[in-house]
């Protein structure tokens, strides 16, 4: 028994992931430090005032590309193409149609809404110049978000990968043309990140194109009423990951007034350093979370709770370790990070450094909370996620810094992040609890069916001839199975080896619900066996779809 094809796909989804987090995270890093290099730390001052208006960007990607790629992917699983289809066209359809609207607001509202940030005097001649491309750039980088989110999942994970890192390569070669050599000021850091999305969105007129992509546009049958309801739906399914951006938003913005209202433009430079060292981690972070809540509800729904129990807790031990390690780095070693931006040969250096230093313990469990938050949303679970949400990354930190803020001053904003993000897990884990002692059907944080983990096997086939389907078989006599379904399940296994020449592996999922038997078989094999078990099989109790690009079928038998 192994878990080849679940680890095989997460790691197919990883690098997309990760290069989708980056595309959202990578630009503010860099920019900042070409402005810091380039113009001088009021202009670095300038993108911190203006990142609440950048992580907009991050809520529509997580609220439309993860909340409809969720329902999407279930639809998908219970071989529903056409729903399937309805989310994807109802996801893009809501991002282009809000996004373009926070477009218009913000050309028509500009000075009220930079005044609403609170720009200090020496930042403000920057924040006007850097926020004219960056609202151009708004409705294009989170269409391009969102759908690259759909383009991962759908079979094409290293096209999705490419586009993301052109966009970074372009932004990055441009801000340094700019910059460095025309010597544009800010706005040409802002003009370098529009025309490297502005790019990427073109490349992505291939996927439209594509005669193998599943998720196809189906405007011609979304009616009005119809579109509202289920993007009110996907904004539930992704309001908690969304959410998160919403209330670091917030976070953000409170923070930059006290920041800045306690050590002016250095303030600001500080947090922009911190936010910029949360960035670079949280592009590890969110690249497992996201690719985690794709699988997850796939594996979920069909309580493949062993394939779950392997590829959560790899994740976990993954990101632990890897926010460790920065962690320590920034502990032993801050001048690193603030060489990156120019700040290590400034005046108070020191109080840099501290700030860098207790900033950096909220990396570890930030990383927990997360993976869990993604997890939760996964498998629908909105509030659990919400409670995650909610205080990590608004209550906890404001809480935190009101209370501790008499004792220890401007570090209080500094250690509310690390301490705002262990609240977190210790309520979920609280409120999991209780959940425990009044629902006996599910156990533990990962909400696992208790009642089904006696009733279930897995096993994974090589060739037709493996013993794992000896035992399978004789498993299936032991429920009770009558032996025409079990030969016909036989036949369906040969023919997926045969078929494929033998070079494939096949994942078998067995439950007995007591009813009736489940058996759910996956292999990345040729897609056009599986449209011919479809043909050749009885279609009362055979399914057949396809999911993230490997071929998904289930077989039913019914209790005698």
């Amino acid at each position: 028994m192994s878990n080849e094809i679940i680890t095989h796909k997460f790691r197919e989804l990883l690098l997309p992931s990760l290069l989708i987090a980056m595309a959202l995270n990578i630009a503010s890093v860099v920019d900042a430090s070409f402005v810091s290099t380039f113009i001088g730390h009021n202009a670095q001052a300038a993108l911190q005032v203006l990142e609440p208006l950048v992580l907009l960007i991050t809520i529509f990607e997580w609220l439309f590309g993860l909340g409809g790629q969720i329902l999407a992917l279930n639809k998908k699983a219970e071989f529903n193409a056409d729903g399937s289809n309805h989310y994807f066209t109802t996801s893009m359809l809501a991002t282009i149609v809000l996004s373009i609207l926070i477009l218009l607001v913000c050309f028509l509202f500009k000075d009220a809404l930079i005044n609403l940030l609170h720009p200090t005097a020496g930042s403000l001649p920057y924040v006007n110049a850097y926020s004219v491309y960056l609202f151009i750039c708004f409705p294009i980088a989170t269409v391009l978000g969102v759908l690259c989110q759909f383009i991962r999942v759908d079979g094409q994970p290293n096209f999705a990968s490419g586009v993301i890192i052109l966009v970074n390569i372009i932004n990055i070669i441009l801000n340094y043309v700019f910059l460095g050599i025309f010597h544009m000021g800010i706005e040409g850091a802002s003009l370098a990140m529009l025309i490297g999305y502005i790019i990427g969105a073109i490349c992505t007129l291939k996927y439209h194109f594509d005669s193998k992509r599943t998720f196809r546009f189906v405007l011609s049958k979304l009616k009005f009423k119809t579109w509202i309801a289920s993007t009110i739906e996907i904004i539930k399914i992704g309001l908690p990951g969304a959410s998160m951006g919403f209330f670091n938003v917030l976070l953000v913005y409170i923070m930059n007034l006290i920041v800045s209202g306690v050590l002016g433009e250095l303030g600001l430079d500080i947090f922009n350093v911190c936010v910029s060292a949360l960035l670079l981690i949280s592009i590890l972070i969110m690249g497992f979370a996201e690719t985690l809540s794709s699988i997850v509800p796939i594996y979920y729904s069909q309580n493949d709770f062993y394939n779950l129990n392997h590829i959560v807790r790899n994740s976990l031990i993954i990101t632990l370790v890897c926010s460790l390690v920065f962690t320590v780095f920034l502990l032993v070693y801050p001048d690193g990070l603030l060489m990156f931006f120019k700040l290590h040969q400034m005046p108070n250096d020191g109080l840099v450094e501290n700030a860098i230093r207790l900033y950096s313990l909220a990396f570890v469990p930030m990383a927990f909370s997360t993976m869990l938050l993604f997890y939760y949303e996964g498998i629908e679970r909105t509030v659990e996620s919400g409670i995650i949400t909610i205080i990590s990354e608004f209550l906890g930190p404001l809480m935190f810094t009101y209370l501790l803020y008499p004792y220890i001053g401007i570090n209080s904003v500094w250690v509310s992040f690390p301490l705002g993000f262990i609240l977190s897990i210790v309520a979920v884990a609280v409120y999991v609890k209780i959940i425990e002692r009044n629902d006996d059907e599910y156990f533990g944080l990962f909400f696992i069916r208790k009642g089904l983990i006696e009733k279930t096997r897995n096993y994974t086939l090589e060739s037709k001839n493996d013993d794992e389907k000896s035992e399978m078989f004789s498993h299936l006599e032991n429920l009770n199975a009558d032996n025409s379904s079990i030969e016909t399940l036989d036949k369906i296994i040969n023919t997926i080896f045969d078929s494929n020449n033998g070079k494939v592996h096949v994942e078998i999922l067995l439950i007995d619900y007591g009813d009736k038997i489940t058996i759910n078989m996956k292999d990345e094999g040729d897609r056009e066996v599986m449209k011919g078990i479809e043909k050749s099989f009885s279609q009362d109790n055979i399914k057949v779809s396809e999911v993230m690009g490997f071929n998904n079928i289930e077989y039913v038998i019914e209790a005698n």
